[in-house]
């Protein structure tokens, strides 16, 4: 393997594992990516089954084990990307963004030019602020289609201040959500351990067991009820992936527009299912410690357009 590729994501196909087709099998891996790119990925051998070169049409087995490798290059630089950051404060220390849906927080697996770490490298570059923290910024994240507030230090202090507010559990995290029906009871405490589906590594889920993942605790309240939906306020203790969105499957409300872990569970509203392109989660609040001054820093934004319309027209 050539010194300018990198190892970027290994699968395991686990034993009694449904036999698809290596092009497709990735397709669901990284739905990033489209099946013509994964196809040319794998014809220039950027994938290797069992550390072999191999073709789109391989049958995957029980136990192959899959590697996708991406070049240095891609990994390493970060393009900048001019768009119109909504920042709600920004200072020697850290910035705080309203981050958009649709937008990743950083590169990898297929996204490279588009992030908010790309856009930040373009708000410093004509900003003038060349010292600023870019690529090992990052203490707090949102999913791709999580919308709302996010801060990144922008120096080594604010980041280890910052980092260990999260880790201490010290920062105050709201979310609001719009979820399939109404929780019953309406407001609760969540507390059960979450970690990586051993059948399939993009999704998490709710196990009783410690020894499979870490415990995740989310306290919500049911703030109003519609005929198919609720918006539900999630306080977060922890912060652990895809926490809000399965604690609320596993109480059997999922986020409405969750394509992941909707599945299999009440829908509802056909008509609102196919108008929203993704899952209702919106970081509405957050509260954190300045890291030099360390005066309480206070941030809430209401709902985004395209939820709001939700709300209005359902």
């Amino acid at each position: 393997m050539s010194s300018s590729k990198h190892l970027h994501a290994s699968f395991d196909i686990p034993e009694g594992g449904q036999t698809m087709r290596l092009d497709h099998f990735l397709s669901i891996k990284l739905p990033n990516k489209s099946r013509n790119v994964i196809q040319k990925h794998i014809k220039s051998q950027m994938v290797l089954v069992n550390d072999k070169k191999s073709k789109s049409s391989y049958q995957l087995k029980p136990f192959d084990k899959v590697k996708w490798f991406e070049s240095f290059r891609k990994l390493e630089e970060l393009i900048p990307y001019d768009y119109d950051l909504d920042i709600l404060e920004e200072n020697e220390s850290f910035i705080v963004v309203n981050k958009p849906a649709n937008m990743s927080m950083h590169p990898g697996l297929g996204v490279y030019k588009e992030t908010l770490q790309n856009a930040l490298q373009h708000h410093y570059n004509v900003t003038n602020q060349t010292e600023a923290l870019v690529k090992d910024c990052l203490v707090q994240r949102l999913d791709k289609d999580t919308s709302g507030i996010v801060v990144v230090p922008k120096t080594i202090q604010a980041r280890e201040h910052l980092g260990d507010q999260f880790k201490g559990k010290s920062t105050k995290r709201i979310y609001h959500a719009i979820v399939w029906g109404t929780p019953d009871p309406l407001e609760g405490t969540i507390k059960k351990f979450i970690g990586r589906n051993p059948m399939d590594e993009m999704s998490i889920e709710v196990s009783e067991d410690e020894a499979f993942g870490k415990m995740a605790i989310t306290n919500y309240k049911t703030i109003k009820s519609y005929k198919d939906f609720s918006v539900v306020e999630c306080e977060l203790e922890t912060g652990k992936t895809h926490q809000i969105r399965v604690h609320m499957q596993y109480i059997g409300h999922p986020l409405v527009g969750d394509k992941r872990y909707e599945k299999m569970q009440y829908t509802g509203n056909s008509q609102l299912q196919n108008t929203i392109g993704r899952h209702c989660l919106h970081a509405r609040l957050l509260h954190f410690d300045h890291p030099v001054t360390l005066e309480r820093m206070r941030y809430e934004i209401g709902w985004p357009e395209d939820l709001k319309n939700i709300l209005e027209k359902f």
